[in-house]
């Protein structure tokens, strides 16, 4: 059977018995680099054990979760370096490495995009004002919120180097042969609006009798022959095996169990915290429209009652209409019966009195006549003897 190390975790006799630090939540099937919630957070796994061959093939599985506009990166690292040199660094906050790095990300705004870069130490990627243009081989690919895990495939052989999405290829090059000695690591960055990124697999396999697996995919070997295959690849501060004190099993188990829970009761705080702020929304959101609807309901009452005291003062118009209109016939009749009757009255009145007094008017018209003939002759010598006592008089 082939030997098999975890990345970031270390066994003895199947038991986890430490933990790479730099994780974020460890659950049942996978490991939780960034939450989904606060975001700014940074995660990472590194193996501890060095890639000796030169030919190999990395499967990776990961799935990324979150809002809209959420952002973040994911890294998938081969260098010399290692996690001492790397830590939870991403592509843009590194600066010299030797490696291979192959970043995840939304770069240029697009659905997401899968790049791969190379560095021999000299680089200083972080103050490197063209990061972009290092890379050696690109291809979009939309992996955000896809509802199942992404399957990327590293494969370098005597061929070249190439790398495969979801069983399509994705770019590759027969010109770059990496070298061996190398640790793989993984490191993703949330930003404030966070994106959560998730690790399924890393499975490293180097020939059909060496590869390095998942434990919890593939049963552990017995416990015998694990603590001494696994034996040399322990961390340096690990004592010798002949003066190791190994815990009793019971004890491991409940070390395990309470690793376990604690991991547990964490995501699940994580979980319920985002449910509190998605119900909060959510009650904001249905808050809102009842008040809306509330508003548009009075609003609407009363636009049907002012329609109704317009549509009676319509009518108190029209009947107003029709009562005065036969009023203003009636008084126009009776005006006109009036005046016919004045004038006909008018006619008698006044022939009457030209014949009964047409007699008199005669008489005192010849006598005012005489009486005017008069008056007239004295004002024209009264004007005569005015004009004539006025004028110059000449002397001969």
């Amino acid at each position: 059977m082939g030997k098999y190390q975890r990345v970031g975790i270390k066994y003895e006799d199947g038991v986890i018995v430490e933990m790479d630090m730099c994780r974020r939540l460890c659950m049942t099937d996978k490991i939780i680099l960034t939450p989904p919630h606060p975001g700014n957070k940074r995660g990472s796994l590194w193996t501890d054990v060095k890639v000796s061959q030169r030919e190999w093939v990395a499967d990776f599985e990961f799935r990324v979760t979150g809002p809209e506009h959420g952002g973040g990166n994911l890294q998938l690292w081969y260098t010399k370096e290692g996690r001492p040199g790397i830590g939870t660094s991403s592509v843009y906050t590194v600066e010299k490495f030797e490696g291979l790095v192959l970043v995840i990300d939304m770069y240029g705004g697009q659905a997401g995009s899968i790049r791969g870069f190379l560095n021999d130490g000299t680089t200083d990627f972080k103050n490197h004002h063209h990061l972009e243009s290092l890379a050696f081989g690109h291809c979009d690919y939309s992996y955000r919120n896809l509802g199942r895990p992404s399957k990327i495939q590293l494969k370098q052989d005597s061929s070249g180097f190439e790398v495969n999405v979801d069983g399509n290829p994705c770019f590759r090059s027969d010109k770059v042969l990496l070298p061996s000695e190398n640790y793989f690591g993984i490191t993703a960055a949330s930003s404030d609006t966070p994106d959560s990124f998730e690790i399924y697999k890393f499975v490293l396999s180097t020939t059909p009798t060496y590869a390095r697996e998942e434990p919890r995919r593939v049963p552990p070997p017995p416990a015998s022959q694990q603590q001494q295959e696994q034996q040399p690849d322990l961390s340096q501060d690990v004592p010798p095996p002949t003066e190791q004190v190994i815990p009793s099993a019971p004890q491991q188990q409940s070390t395990v169990d309470l690793t376990a829970l604690q991991d547990q009761l964490n995501s699940a705080s994580a979980s319920l915290s985002t449910l509190s702020s998605t119900l909060v929304s959510r009650l904001d959101s249905l808050s809102a429209l009842v008040a809306t609807a509330e508003r548009q309901r009075v609003l609407d009452g009363r636009l049907a009652a002012l329609e109704n005291q317009l549509g009676e003062l319509k009518q108190t118009i029209a009947l107003a209409g029709k009562d005065t209109g036969g009023k203003f016939e009636e008084m126009h009749a009776k005006i006109g019966e009036r005046h016919d009757a004045l004038l006909e009255g008018l006619q008698e009145r006044v022939g009457h009195l030209l014949t009964a007094g047409g007699k008199q008017r005669s008489r005192g018209f010849l006598i005012l006549m005489v009486v005017l003939v008069q008056v007239g002759g004295l004002a024209g010598y009264w004007y005569y003897r005015k004009r004539r006592d006025g004028g110059v008089k000449k002397y001969l």
